[in-house]
């Protein structure tokens, strides 16, 4: 994603199911093969998959961002938005389901930033910097505002509250937490929660790695602090009110789902790491089903779980030949019992520079 060549990129619909999966190419249209992609999940909890561009169809030069619909399958409307700066990276996910579409990305100095857009995405309501940030993984909303989970140039877990006007900023997260990160923030039924993970420091023997779930408020008050198992990847909330977290112990995943009161209901291994393979993935609810998304031994995986942790199937695309996103992220978005997966990356029987960009649909088999 980050190579300089302009190839061609292949848009993929494709279904997968335990044993193989049906590849149909869509369409191949010449594009720029380094833009950073990313999701955002608006008020009406749709989703739009964003990409950056700076070439228009006359080869003029602008800096913009192209936003389509998370369904491969719909041919709605493409939008194009101008932007302030041209991004090398931009934040995975980003949910705005209580406040207007936030953007956030790096441009080609390291430099952080976020952007507001206007309700209608017609354009930028609001530009802020965003200092001491060597990387944002996640952002959130709630009723009074937004969360944003990352960490900061010297590594450390940084979790910051803003206003929904933007002009109110708390720092959540401590400076006694260490070495590490905040990998996720999500909101659920008023709650806000964030996965912080600490990381071992060889220098350090009393500086052990592990993780905590921390909630807090809609404006960012502290409510509670719950150990984890392991390190943590990525958490989501469910319909039901509990919550869904993956974590890792060593090499091997796993899934755990707690209920509202944050109880450990079940926690079950998904896999063992192999090859090149996700370190965070993405989780969320198809349907009946809660499903993690990501890569294992250079390929994509779904896992589908039913809502007592026992598995109903495991999707691995063993067909294109697509290896995993470089970064490591895959934009995931369900619809009914749907999942689609959208994403750029190297054809592994391919040079480094042929960039595919793909969309795969994985449904379940019964």
């Amino acid at each position: 994603m980050k190579s300089k060549f302009t190839s061609t990129l292949f848009i993929l619909a494709v279904t997968l199911d335990a044993a193989n999966a049906k590849l149909d190419v869509e369409s191949m249209t010449p594009q720029q093969a380094d833009r950073p992609y990313a999701q955002i999940i608006l008020k009406d909890e749709k989703a739009f998959w964003i990409s950056s561009g700076q070439l228009n169809a006359d080869s003029t030069v602008e800096t913009f961002l192209v936003m389509r619909g998370m369904d491969c399958r719909s041919k709605g409307e493409t939008r194009k938005i101008k932007m302030p700066d041209n991004y090398m990276a931009l934040t995975p996910v980003s949910e705005s389901v209580w406040q207007n579409a936030l953007v956030i990305g790096a441009n080609f100095l390291g430099e952080w930033s976020m952007v507001q857009l206007q309700a209608n995405l017609s354009g930028i309501r609001k530009s802020l910097p965003l200092s001491d940030v060597g990387v944002i993984w996640a952002s959130a909303s709630s009723k009074a505002g937004y969360f944003i989970a990352g960490a900061s140039m010297n590594k450390q877990p940084v979790l910051m509250y803003f206003s929904a006007d933007l002009k109110t900023r708390k720092i959540l997260s401590q400076a006694n937490d260490g070495n590490g990160e905040v990998s996720s923030v999500f909101e659920s039924r008023g709650r806000v929660f964030a996965l912080f993970n600490r990381h071992g420091d060889s220098k350090d023997q009393s500086a052990s790695s592990g993780a905590e779930l921390r909630e807090y408020s809609a404006t960012g008050t502290p409510v509670s602090r719950t150990p984890l198992n392991g390190i943590a990847s990525i958490g989501t909330a469910l319909k039901d009110g509990g919550i869904a977290i993956s974590y890792w112990i060593g090499e091997q995943l796993f899934m755990e789902k707690r209920d509202a009161n944050l109880s450990i209901l079940w926690s079950t291994k998904l896999h063992q790491s192999n090859g090149i393979a996700s370190i965070k993935g993405y989780l969320l609810e198809a349907g009946s089903h809660i499903a993690w998304v990501g890569a294992n031994d250079n390929k994509l995986l779904i896992h589908r779980l039913a809502q007592d942790g026992k598995s109903i199937q495991t999707s691995i695309d063993t067909k294109t030949n697509i290896g995993i996103p470089i970064p490591d992220i895959y934009s995931v978005y369900s619809s009914g019992n749907d999942i689609y997966v959208r994403g750029a990356a190297a054809r592994s029987k391919n040079p480094p520079e042929k960039i595919t960009e793909f969309c795969f649909i994985e449904q379940p088999d019964s």
